[in-house]
Parts: C-alpha cells; structure tokens; sequence
C-alpha cells in the first residue's frame, strides 16, 4: 500500500512540474507580445489549461496525503483538498487573466518599494 507521505511526495512532484509548464507558456506569451505583438490572450489555450487543472491536481493530491498523514480519513482529506484548490486555483486563474489583459492595454505599472 502506498504511505500518505509518498502520497504527498507525487503531489508535490506535479505542482513543480504542471507550475512550471504553466509559467514558461505565460512567459512565451508575453515574449511573443514584445515581440511580435502577439496577444497574450486568450489564455484558454490547451497547454494553459491542462497545466494549471496538473498544479490544481497535484495540489489537491498534496494535500491529501498531508491530512492523510495527520490521521485525516482519505475521504475527508480528499474532499478538504480538492475545496482548498479549488477555492485557491479558480481565484488566481482571474488575477492571472488580469495580469495579461494589463499587459495588453499597456496599463501594467510597476511595483517600485515606497521610500522612506
């Protein structure tokens, strides 16, 4: 039988993997609008989506062996993960969309530290 923490292991090996396909698309997108200005949007493309439901998935996976590892049921723990992805992943899937549509207006500022 497999260990909940090798169970956490594999969910934690998916979200470094699907996070990090997910920011090298974002990262050709906005490459591509510098460069041939390319609309960044739409964002629901196939490889955006199906890394971004892999990192949702890898961390309800996570956290599923994490509570399991905590004396949690299996389904208890999968049900509290899948509603934290869940109520984590949907949110910044927007901030993410707004940050492109930002990027497209031309309307993105920087962030420069206040000086005291």
């Amino acid at each position: 039988m497999i260990e909940s923490t090798q169970i956490a292991w594999i969910g934690g090996i998916l979200i470094v993997i699907f996070s990090f396909s997910f920011v090298r698309i974002l990262q050709l997108k906005i490459q591509a609008w510098n460069r041939d200005k390319i609309s960044p949007l739409p964002l629901e493309g196939f490889y955006t989506i199906s890394s971004w439901v892999g990192t949702l998935s890898g961390l309800t996976i996570m956290f599923t062996g994490v509570l399991e590892t905590f004396t949690f049921s299996p389904i208890n723990s999968l049900s509290a993960s899948l509603i934290l992805a869940l109520t984590t992943g949907l949110p910044m899937w927007g901030v993410v969309r707004s940050l492109l549509v930002e990027v497209e207006n031309g309307t993105l500022k920087e962030i420069l530290p206040e000086k005291r």
